[in-house]
């Protein structure tokens, strides 16, 4: 008798051979032979997608008798929560733990065109049966979700703390001379608006130097600083196989599309072009993206995206300069034009004592507004109703 299956019984289907996989695994790994269990680390290259850009880590467990080969996933969320991008802001996106076959982990990441670096762990039957236990627990229904953050707590992070924190380790750890944001923006080389975007919504907590432990939030990173990890003497990595497959974060962005060179050109038509329009879509655009701003910062429980003084340019107070352009010239125009100016001399400030760092796109936007305040300014000056 033929029983013909839709997706979601076959989807479902799948779920229930790899966990009933698992859960016998989970009772017979104690009495395999020592050299039967092996447990890489895989580290994945970016991909297209913005969430992809900064690329992905897994843990494959496998034994020779090929009873068993699966991968440990803590990078999993659904798109189809409630509230999505509401929640990612505001640090209440529930991430999860999952489990799946490595051929199709290993196809899916293939159809992307995405590397996949193999690194295998040079691990005692002690250490193996410590990391399995602790991946069983955290498996469980009531264990496998939680919060993302993402300097602190995300698919890399997790297995950093489960692999240091079940293998007695030789590492020395120290200051690396770079911060949360000069390893966020190593990834975003070839995404220039992902970059501009990303750096205008972080605040001033990822501008302190950190180091190599702290690092190992970006896949590229653990997998760089495991291959110096030892165990008693021995490197933790024995061996490394690279699949095939290129890494987005190598594409160039091009130069007419580089948000720098655009703004720059905007700023130039600015000088020589007197618009009221073109000013009031400007400070409409900048009030409403600082207006965003503070509410993020408000609302969200990321400490990333606390104390962010781009607020001081990029300011919701340029929604009423936009009420007030087509208005008579005012003594209230003038001031505010000031205050602005102000707020921008003081930002200047915060970036030449690198106390938060800057975007280089920033620079001509500043620029355009520091323009249209000294405008203000001047044209109060010449009406004489300061």
């Amino acid at each position: 008798m033929m029983v013909q299956l839709n997706n979601y019984s076959l989807a479902l289907l799948k779920r229930r051979i790899i966990i009933l996989t698992i859960l016998l695994f989970s009772g017979l790994y104690h009495v395999y032979p020592s050299n039967q269990i092996e447990i890489s680390l895989l580290t994945c290259s970016s991909g297209t997608e913005s969430f992809t850009a900064w690329g992905h880590s897994a843990l494959r467990v496998t034994d020779k008798n090929k009873l068993l080969d699966v991968v440990y996933n803590f990078g999993l969320f659904d798109f189809n929560t409630p509230n999505f991008y509401l929640k990612f802001i505001r640090g209440r996106l529930k991430y999860y733990l999952g489990i799946e076959l490595t051929i199709n982990f290993y196809n899916a990441f293939k159809a992307e065109n995405r590397q996949i670096i193999e690194q295998k762990l040079n691990l005692t039957d002690e250490n193996e049966n410590k990391i399995i236990e602790r991946l069983t627990y955290l498996y469980r229904p009531e264990n496998r979700y939680y919060y993302y953050d993402f300097a602190k707590k995300n698919c890399t992070t997790e297995l950093r703390d489960l692999i240091f924190g079940n293998i007695e380790i030789e590492f020395q750890n120290q200051k690396i001379s770079k911060t949360y944001r000069d390893l966020i923006n190593e990834s975003l080389k070839g995404k220039q608006w992902l970059k501009l975007g990303i750096n205008l919504i972080l605040g001033k907590a990822v501008d302190g130097e950190i180091d190599r432990f702290k690092s190992m939030f970006l896949p590229n990173y653990l997998n760089n600083e495991i291959k110096k990890v030892a165990v008693k003497g021995e490197k933790l990595v024995i061996s490394e196989t690279i699949y095939n497959g290129v890494d987005q974060k190598k594409s160039s962005c091009s130069l007419l599309l580089n948000p720098a060179i655009i703004f720059s050109i905007l700023l130039i038509l600015i000088i020589i072009f007197k618009s009221s329009k073109i000013q009031f879509s400007i400070f409409l655009v900048i009030g409403v993206t600082g207006l965003l701003l503070l509410v993020i910062w408000l609302l969200s429980e990321h400490q990333e995206l606390k104390n962010n003084f781009n607020l001081l340019w990029c300011n919701p107070l340029y929604l009423l300069s936009t009420i007030l352009l087509f208005k008579e010239t005012s003594k209230l125009q003038i001031y505010l034009a000031m205050v602005l100016q102000a707020f921008i001399i003081g930002i200047i400030t915060i970036w030449i004592f690198k106390i938060q760092n800057w975007e280089i796109a920033f620079l001509p936007i500043v620029a355009i507004l520091t323009l249209y305040n000294f405008r203000t300014i001047k044209r109060g000056y010449r009406l004489r109703i300061m």
